[in-house]
C-alpha cells in the first residue's frame, strides 16, 4: 500500500509542478487526488487519527486562506493561490500536525532556493510571478517520508 501512496504523491507532484510553472493553477482534481489518499492512508492507522488529521487539515487550510486574504488586504495582490490553500489543506492529512512547521519551513526554503537560483540567472525577476504549489508538493513528498522514517524514533506512529 505504501508503493501505491507513494506513486500517487510522485505523480501529483509532477503534474503540479508541470501544471502551476505553466499556467500558475493546481486543478482540484489533483488536490482531491492527494487528498484521498491521504485519507488512505490515515484510515490505515484508525478513525481516531484519521478523524484528527481531517480536523487538522481544515485548520492548515483555514491558516493559509487567513494568510492569502491578510497578504491581499495589505497588498491589493493576490499572494497566494486558491489552489495553494487547497493544496496545503490537503497535504496535512499525509503527516501529524507535530510536522507542519517543517512541511512550512521546507516549501519556502525550496521556493527561496528556487528564486535566487532564478534570480542569478535572470535579471527581471521582480517582475516575474513565482508559483508556490510545486514548492508545497515537494515539500509534502519529503515530510512525510521524514516522518515515516523518522516519526518512530522520536515518538510518533507513522
Amino acid at each position: 500500500m505504501i508503493f501505491i501512496l507513494t506513486a500517487v504523491l510522485v505523480i501529483c507532484f509532477g503534474v503540479i509542478c508541470y501544471v502551476d510553472f505553466r499556467w500558475f493553477i493546481i486543478p482540484d482534481a489533483v488536490n482531491v487526488t492527494l487528498l484521498a489518499a491521504g485519507l488512505m492512508f490515515r484510515l490505515q492507522q484508525g478513525w481516531v487519527e484519521t478523524f484528527t488529521a481531517c480536523a487538522f487539515a481544515l485548520l492548515v487550510a483555514l491558516l493559509m486562506w487567513t494568510i492569502r486574504q491578510v497578504h491581499l488586504r495589505l497588498t491589493g495582490r493576490v499572494g497566494l493561490g486558491l489552489g495553494d490553500v487547497k493544496l496545503a489543506g490537503a497535504a496535512a492529512v499525509w503527516f501529524s500536525p507535530w510536522m507542519f512547521p517543517i512541511f512550512l519551513f521546507l516549501a519556502s526554503s525550496l521556493a527561496l532556493v528556487f528564486l535566487l537560483i532564478f534570480n542569478l540567472a535572470r535579471k527581471d525577476v521582480q517582475t516575474q510571478k513565482i508559483p508556490f504549489g510545486p514548492f508545497l508538493a515537494g515539500s509534502l513528498v519529503v515530510t512525510w517520508n521524514l516522518e515515516r522514517l523518522y516519526g518512530p524514533f522520536i515518538g510518533q506512529i507513522s
